[in-house]
């Protein structure tokens, strides 16, 4: 696809817009917490628009997920997640920013021990690994200007390691705001454009599968209530507590939550639809999208999609939309990956009397080891919607029941029931998980009783959970009689 020198000089603009917004906020950091936090200072519009932006990072996946099963992708990839957002504002904001801490991990430490923090260190900063992120904008960057991938990467790396590296996490929610403008209008752009060129409602009936129009898209029952146990993701989504440990105070977590939930609401209607408009187009004849061995079409539909409907100018703002919504998500969880090495690891396992200065040093060294950490994967695996998957699958049955555990299971935990529920579930989940790679049918992994990985790594990891807190239960009632 070519693009004309208006909309390559706008996407230039952009670039050098987050240069600018980062060298200012380079000024607010006088220390760790702001390097960390923002000084836990985020007031409400800030924390929505940074929350919006960070949390919705998968537009090229959710793009050919959209064109492969219609509303199917409202279903899986957003209201299972605002289910989670929903009872995350209600039940757990509030209490992740009465505690005052930094991460996960700390939460970890706080319920169980040290171990606890050590091996979910590990295990977050494989979560926010920015891989899926990296390898979507590399994809765009060599659609849209005809570069090797991986060159594209390169470029995302170089903009993501300068701006982040020296600004911390008020860069990041200073480049969020701006993102989260540019995301929000440029996404929406392409509806309208649709309708006044192909029609409404009647086109799409007319060139869609039935299955399309239906919310389940065609999807099956239990691939639904895997991706409905992704969206579990939510708990132990670090750029969420993140947001909550820096926000002024802790009424805002929950009143943000909710407002960014009717945010991604509206998005998710721009993106569902786009994405049918596109099979619909293609079907008639008006595009031409490549179908891939998988079964999903080209990671670029969006883009091709929305050249077909709108004009110089604003096909730029479209562009960076797109990019804007995978630069803020890729900031965020390299800057979170490198806390986990520095905050997590380094003082809190090796180096205990660390000062502030060496832990803001070792982050920035952080940030290097996490982009080039996501770079390597996004260079490894060819799909982002199997990198989500396979990334989802181990960390959630590893880290949600000793979190949740710790914050709703009000009887004394053992230390050790922490670390042991995590090896359990992180085990199972990935045996399982490549058994059925091992096991490929045209392309698609068959697993053990036709049971997905992420269902007997949870049910691993509450079993050894509640096993070891119930003998340790017993003995103190032995002890004590």
């Amino acid at each position: 696809m070519e693009i004309s020198m208006i909309d390559a000089g706008i996407i230039g603009s952009y670039f050098i817009m987050l240069a600018i917004v980062a060298f200012f906020a380079r000024k607010k950091i006088h220390g760790l917490t702001d390097y960390f936090l923002a000084g836990r200072r985020l007031t409400l519009p800030i924390f929505v628009a940074t929350l919006v932006s960070t949390w919705y990072g998968g537009i090229l996946g959710v793009g050919q997920y959209s064109y492969f099963s219609g509303l199917g992708n409202w279903l899986t990839q957003g209201i299972f997640y605002y289910i989670m957002a929903l009872l995350f504002a209600l039940f757990l904001a509030h209490k992740i920013r009465k505690s005052n801490l930094f991460t996960i991990p700390d939460q970890l430490e706080k319920f169980y021990d040290k171990k606890s923090r050590f091996l979910g260190s590990i295990f977050n900063f494989i979560l926010v690994t920015p891989a899926p992120y990296i390898l979507s904008l590399g994809v765009i960057f060599m659609f849209l200007f005809g570069v090797p991938k991986w060159i594209g990467i390169v470029i995302v790396l170089v903009i993501l390691i300068g701006y982040t590296l020296y600004s911390g996490f008020y860069g990041v929610i200073y480049t969020d705001l701006l993102q989260f403008i540019f995301m929000m209008v440029g996404v929406a752009l392409v509806v309208p454009f649709a309708i006044a060129k192909y029609g409404g409602f009647e086109f799409l009936s007319a060139n869609l599968p039935e299955t399309h129009l239906q919310i389940t898209g065609g999807i099956p029952t239990q691939m639904i209530l895997v991706w409905g146990f992704i969206a579990f993701w939510t708990f132990v989504d670090p750029g969420f507590y993140q947001r909550c440990y820096a926000a002024k105070d802790s009424k805002i977590p929950k009143k943000g939550i909710m407002i960014s939930i009717g945010f991604w609401i509206l998005f998710d209607i721009c993106t569902t639809f786009t994405g049918m408009y596109a099979f619909a187009a293609n079907k008639a004849g008006h595009i031409s999208i490549k179908i891939l061995e998988n079964g999903l079409p080209q990671p670029e539909t969006y883009m091709i999609f929305a050249n077909s409907v709108l004009p110089p100018v604003l096909m730029g703002v479209f562009l960076i939309g797109i990019i804007a919504t995978l630069m803020s998500t890729i900031d965020s969880f390299t800057l979170l990956g490198a806390m986990n090495i520095s905050h997590d690891i380094y003082k809190h396992t090796f180096k205990p009397k660390a000062t502030d200065k060496q832990v803001m040093f070792v982050t920035k060294i952080g940030i290097v080891i996490t982009a080039l950490f996501g770079a390597t994967l996004a260079l490894f695996f060819s799909g982002i919607i199997s990198m989500w998957y396979t990334i989802g699958t181990v960390c959630i049955s590893t880290l949600i029941v000793p979190v949740l555990g710790g914050f709703f299971i009000k009887t004394k935990k053992p230390p050790i029931s922490g670390v042991f529920s995590m090896i359990a579930g992180a085990i199972v989940s990935t045996i399982w998980m490549l058994n059925g790679y091992n096991n490929l049918y045209y392309e698609w992994p068959v697993y053990w009783f036709d049971i997905e990985p992420m269902y007997p790594g949870i049910l691993a990891a509450l079993v050894v959970y509640f096993a070891i807190i119930g003998i340790s239960k017993i003995k103190r009632n032995q002890e004590l009689a």
